[in-house]
């Protein structure tokens, strides 16, 4: 027992130890960046689908007068007002085929964007007597999946993010009689206005990724100095000036693509 304990505070040690060399290097890159001037590219168009629900033999109807230029300028407003909340220039270069690339200068490109309306199945689940109640409801869903390229002097793993966007839903039961619930549930269908507003929080979501990419790219190049390599993804907050640890695994960052 007392051999078990010493590995677990030794474990702990060396774990809170590395936190504090990356925190320490995260701490330098935030420094080093500010002002960093950032070219930052999003496509003229989406690719936009509407996906068939076999079972209900019909489609969703959400993007219904749709429009992909209003969709894009909302998020790219938004994805540079947040780079700048991080202390970055966003600008747009004289020459699109010569764009300096280093440590302050960085280049951004949303190089393919996805958005999908879907009709999905959604099961509501209940606890009564002991005993699970399941409840099943359709719900509209629009999935928006994008693929980053970023160069600060080397090109970073392709970055993609995934994020659906659904119809508002809520449930309750109650003890309507002793042998069954008395169930009640509400959707709050979404509106094309909800989408636009979709697309600025995504911006918003996409920049603050795309600045922790960089960061932890930095931080990893430096371990790897030290002969290390981090335990930890880390997220930083403009606001706040803090730092929020991940798992390696978290799923609120940027997926990196493996090279083909």
């Amino acid at each position: 027992m007392k051999h078990t304990l010493l590995y677990i505070m030794l474990a702990a040690t060396l774990f809170l130890s590395s936190c504090t060399i990356e925190k320490r290097y995260a701490n330098l890159f935030v420094e080093q960046s500010k002002g960093a001037q950032v070219a930052v590219y999003f496509p003229e168009s989406a690719n936009v689908t509407s996906q068939l629900n076999i079972a209900l033999n019909r489609y969703s109807t959400v993007l219904n007068g749709f429009s992909q230029d209003e969709f894009l300028d909302i998020m790219y407003n938004a994805y540079a007002e947040r780079l700048r909340d991080y202390n970055l220039n966003v600008y747009i270069p004289e020459n699109s085929d010569d764009v300096p690339v280093d440590s302050v200068h960085w280049l951004v490109t949303l190089s393919r964007i996805e958005i999908t309306e879907k009709i999905i199945e959604y099961e509501d689940v209940m606890f009564y007597n002991s005993h699970e109640n399941f409840y099943k409801h359709n719900l509209n869903a629009v999935n928006v999946a994008s693929w980053f390229e970023l160069n600060n002097g080397d090109w970073l793993p392709v970055q993609y993010g995934e994020h659906s966007l659904l119809d508002g839903f809520s449930s309750k039961a109650d003890d309507g009689s002793l042998q069954a619930l008395n169930y009640t549930y509400s959707i709050d269908t979404l509106k094309i206005t909800d989408v636009y507003n979709y697309a600025a929080y995504l911006g918003k979501l996409y920049a603050g990724y795309t600045y922790d990419s960089f960061m932890n790219h930095y931080i990893s190049d430096e371990l790897k100095k030290r002969a290390g390599e981090p335990a930890l993804f880390l997220r930083y907050d403009p606001y706040r000036k803090m730092y929020v640890y991940l798992y390696m695994d978290d799923d609120d960052k940027f997926i990196e693509m493996e090279n083909q």
